[in-house]
């Protein structure tokens, strides 16, 4: 399945923290924030998050935090779109 991330909406909170709303659909390719933080919630339908090989799923209003520098990849379940809001926090 073809990777489709779609950021909808991004804003610079406190402390240089930023928020972004993202719809998900398909494999995402693996990605690493060198130097951010990352804090996932599921808002709406259900992910798959590949961290270090392990495999977690995810539905509404789970959470997981991704330490700066590890990679990752995104996709959604059972080929159905899924939102998502990640917290990105500068770790540098």
């Amino acid at each position: 399945m073809s990777q489709t991330i779609e950021t909808t909406t991004s804003v610079t909170v406190i402390h240089g923290a930023m928020l972004s709303f993202e719809t998900v659909a398909g494999d995402a390719p693996e990605r690493t924030r060198e130097h951010h933080e990352t804090l996932l919630r599921v808002i709406d339908g259900t992910i798959t998050l590949e961290i270090d090989g392990a495999t977690r799923e995810l539905t509404i209003e789970d959470e997981a935090r991704i330490a700066a520098g590890t990679p990752h990849r995104l996709s959604s379940a059972s080929g159905r779109e899924a939102r998502i809001v990640q917290e990105f926090r500068r770790t540098s």
